[in-house]
């Protein structure tokens, strides 16, 4: 059985990803530039200053890298002032199981752990065995570090752990770092989440099958 769930933030347990699209929004729309949804869901689990270099290069626009840190600041902010997002259903039961199953638990995102903690009730950050946020690392998913660096923290072997994800780049990520991932379909099809290995509509399917969940790659040679 694992002995960790490793959870990607925006998506799964925090509905927050149309307030992420509005910010990019608000904060790119002076250059002209015109964002679509589709625009950030493909580019979920991004480091936001990576996202930032990833938009303007998708538009052709050429900043200094001092622009580029002031749309990250003002992206931040904006979502900060704009955010109204909830738990996602069924966050607080799936993490009140695991403490009861003495399953370690923590949050890989590539939001910053500043930005984060104004958004999410500081009760339910306090259940989690460690947060590893955008500044943690330097690069983000797909690369496997930022899950790497979760299981370092939790003490355990990437196998030891499991992956709860809604987004390729983080689906690639899990993999790429050895762990099983389950994929939830709060933003991306289970077409695009295809490399999953088993995906899910939400968090009530997660509870729902959470024996086979802790148990993924247990049978593998």
């Amino acid at each position: 059985m694992k002995k960790a769930v490793l959870f990607d933030l925006d998506g799964v347990l925090l509905d927050s990803m149309p307030y992420h699209v509005q910010a990019w929004q608000s904060v790119l729309s002076p250059l002209n530039v015109t964002i679509e949804a589709e625009d950030i869901y493909l580019r979920e689990g991004t480091r936001t200053s990576e996202l930032a270099r990833e938009l303007l290069r998708q538009y052709q626009i050429e900043l200094s890298e001092q622009a580029i840190e002031k749309i990250v600041s003002a992206k931040s902010q904006s979502y900060n002032q704009i955010s109204q997002a909830r738990l996602m259903p069924g966050a607080i039961e799936l993490i009140d199981d695991l403490k009861y199953r003495q399953v370690s638990c923590a949050i890989v995102t590539g939001s910053y752990r500043e930005n984060l903690e104004r958004v999410v009730p500081e009760d339910f950050l306090n259940n989690f065995d460690t947060i590893i946020g955008g500044g943690d690392v330097t690069v983000g998913k797909p690369d496997p570090q930022p899950y790497l660096l979760a299981a370092r923290r939790v003490n355990l072997q990437p196998a030891e752990c499991v992956v709860i994800e809604n987004a390729a780049l983080g689906v690639r990520s899990a993999l790429a770092a050895g762990m099983p991932c389950v994929a939830i379909t709060s933003s991306q099809s289970a077409e695009q989440l295809r490399e999953a290995d088993l995906v899910l509509a939400d968090l009530q399917q997660v509870m729902e099958k959470l024996e086979e969940i802790l148990s993924l790659g247990e049978n593998e040679t």
